[in-house]
């Protein structure tokens, strides 16, 4: 390795521990060592590198500058990549410094290059960007229409095989998991052990997704489709399902506190489940799957059970005003007197 590669991976070094100033002084180094030996490549590169520096340092203008030069350079010498990253830089720089239209110009030559190279891993980069830019300029549509172009490279590239962590993938790709998921196609999805803690996924499309010891605690699922989805050990602790489509679900696993109001849970399988202080009033729990579930303190007024399998089910504290029970297995006579007498409606 020679001085200025030495140079230049001691300024990456230097950058990435936020010694910015010293970095700068480390590419500047490497820049007049690439013009002697001559290595056009690489000082395109640590122009690149000195303009991040600069901007770190709060120097938009010279940031600016570095990378027009590093930009002219790659085009020079036919350096696809590196004509990318300059289109990337400087569109970032523009849209720091307040000046959007110049910055979408960037963006949308690099989204053309990203297009014409087949690079969807940029392309979904540069959208990500370019809805940022909308977003700053107040026009809704384009940048949904961003969004939804990068949710659908998520799903290709995740349905790929690319990568095995959804989230990581997503945030690759310019997505928040904790913003931009809503309404997503993750349909079929592994997300096992995904860690979606707090995000939000309302209206999304989870149809047959596993989400086997996922993180989903005080997610935001309401209106999502999640028939058929596999969420044993999941933890869903607060998190919101109303009106959430759980037909089938496998939804062993902890439900305390989740708000679950209107949900059609339909031949769920909730045996063992903790639902202690979910809130269930007017769910659909038709022919689900109860047994063994603890429904301490669960608001279950106006719910439908009936079909239910309520074998060991703990309803202690639970509120049964109007909550309608027919042809239900574990359920005694005593238990009937006993649940009637809280606003329960058994129909035979």
């Amino acid at each position: 390795m020679n001085e200025a590669d030495v140079l230049l991976k001691q300024g990456i070094s230097q950058y990435q521990t936020g010694e910015f100033e010293a970095a700068l002084q480390s590419w500047q180094q490497a820049l007049a060592a690439y013009q002697n030996i001559p290595d056009r490549r690489k000082e395109g590169a640590a122009m690149g590198n000195l303009g991040a520096a600069y901007q770190a340092v709060g120097n938009l203008t010279e940031a600016i500058a570095c990378y027009h030069r590093h930009l002219e350079i790659a085009l020079e010498i036919q350096d696809r990549r590196g004509e990318a990253n300059a289109l990337l830089n400087l569109g970032n720089a523009f849209y720091a410094f307040g000046e959007f239209a110049a910055g979408m110009e960037y963006q949308q030559r690099r989204l053309e290059m990203a297009r014409e190279m087949q690079n969807r891993l940029d392309e979904g980069q540069t959208l990500g960007n370019l809805r940022l830019t909308y977003q700053a300029l107040g026009e809704d549509e384009p940048a949904r229409e961003c969004h939804q172009a990068q949710l659908e490279i998520a799903r290709e590239l995740f349905l790929a095989g690319t990568e095995t962590d959804f989230v990581a993938l997503a945030e690759s790709l310019g997505l928040n998991a904790a913003e931009d998921l809503a309404g997503a196609d993750l349909s079929g999805f592994n997300l096992h052990y995904a860690d979606l803690c707090g995000a939000n996924l309302m209206g999304a499309n989870l149809t047959g997704a596993k989400l086997t010891l996922a993180d989903l605690a005080g997610a935001n699922l309401s209106g999502a489709n999640l028939s058929d989805a596999q969420l044993v050990n999941a933890n869903l602790a607060s998190a919101d399902l109303s009106l959430a489509n759980l037909i089938g679900a496998d939804l062993r696993t902890n439900l305390s506190s989740a708000n679950l109001t209107g949900a059609q849970m339909n031949e769920a399988n909730l045996s063992s489940a903790y639902l202690s202080r979910a809130n269930l009033a007017g769910a659909h729990l038709l022919g689900a799957n109860l047994k063994d579930a603890d429904l301490t303190g669960v608001n279950l007024a106006g719910a439908d059970l009936s079909g239910a399998d309520l074998t060991r089910v703990n309803f202690t504290n639970a509120r049964l005003e109007k909550t309608r029970f027919a042809g239900n297995s574990g359920v005694s006579e005593e238990m009937k007197r006993e649940l009637s007498q809280r606003g329960a409606i058994f129909e035979e």
